[in-house]
């Protein structure tokens, strides 16, 4: 791998989050004046200089007291500190606790889900390419052809009605004392894997199509180069020519695939979350947008960004690794 090209990709990765971080600031104060306006104690029977008086010390305690450009150079420094702000909540708690609080919950989901589809959509797809225009191939692009016209919601929904409500073989709703009651013990795991297994499987069914679709054509494209051709001549066995030859250069859409899945991992289950009732990130997020938490909005995209743009920065750097052809402004 060329110095030159790590040292592009992470400049332009910091280039990209930099323009993330700003966006992210200033989109939610266009065309508003003081973001906490409406958390302010409404009159009543207060005088115009109680209102004043009150709303002023509100104000400086949520740091909207200055203009937006001092806000923003705050908002700077307070990244540099690794502080993401104060939620507008109740008991004004810090925004990076909020998060560390729903960030593992969202973390059994997804890193759930991408180990199943991974695992399965691999391992299918590559029997689909082996045994193409059998029923194995058939079934994957039935399924494939399905899985893209249900979204994961609808999917969500019709499992949580069969298997939640008619078959009662999983809750239909997570156990809202789940995450409080939560000690690491071997009923509280059992626990959480009976309310989690409804929520993966609307993710994972749409998972494993997809990765077996696209190992499915990655292993047909690459059976047809001439080095196979030439490893089935020379009489090697068929599964020392599918696991020594064909996988391995497979493994390059594959790859791509899974850094695309991986950038999202943890802002791709929001739906399937408020399906679900499951107190992750992203049911946080719509709790935060529906609150107008502009704090607590800012804090969770820009983690999400911040977690997609070093997803893609290690799916680029890994990919050179694969196939070292690759370059930034080089001829091949």
């Amino acid at each position: 791998m060329k110095r030159s090209y790590v040292i592009k990709r992470i400049l332009y990765a910091v280039f990209i989050f930099f323009v993330v971080l700003t966006l992210n600031f200033f989109i939610p104060r266009i065309g508003v004046r003081d973001p906490a306006e409406r958390y302010y104690p409404p009159q009543g029977a207060m005088s115009d200089i109680e209102y004043e008086i009150i709303k002023q010390f509100t104000a400086e305690q949520y740091g909207f007291d200055v203009s937006t450009f001092q806000q923003y150079v705050r908002y700077l420094n307070g990244l540099i500190h690794g502080d993401l702000g104060t939620s507008l909540r109740a008991g004004s708690p810090r925004v990076t606790e909020l998060i560390g609080e729903r960030l593992p919950w969202t973390l059994v989901l997804s890193v759930t889900t991408l180990i199943i589809s991974l695992v399965i959509g691999l391992l299918f797809g590559t029997l689909a390419a082996w045994k193409r225009g059998r029923w194995q191939d058939t079934l994957l692009l039935s399924a494939s052809t399905i899985s893209i016209a249900l979204p994961a919601f609808f999917i969500a929904l019709m499992l949580s009605f069969y298997l939640g409500f008619e078959l009662e073989l999983f809750p239909a709703y997570t156990n809202p004392n789940m995450v409080a009651q939560f000690d690491w013990s071997l009923e509280a795991i059992r626990v959480v894997m009976n309310n989690a297994a409804l929520p993966i499987m609307s993710m994972a069914l749409g998972g494993i199509v997809g990765y077996s679709q696209t190992t499915r054509n990655s292993v047909i494209a690459v059976t047809n180069e001439d080095f196979v051709i030439t490893a089935r001549a020379k009489g090697l066995s068929h599964t020392t020519v599918l696991y020594k030859h064909v996988l391995r250069n497979a493994m390059l859409p594959l790859a791509t695939s899974i850094g695309m899945s991986i950038s999202g991992l943890i802002g791709g289950a929001i739906i399937i979350e408020r399906v679900f009732n499951w107190q992750g990130m992203g049911t946080l997020f719509l709790e935060a947008n529906s609150t107008n938490d502009y704090p607590l909005m800012m804090g969770i995209m820009l983690f999400l960004s911040a977690f997609a743009i070093l997803a893609n920065l290690i799916t680029e750097l890994f990919y050179s690794i694969l196939d070292p052809r690759v370059t930034v402004g080089d001829k091949r």
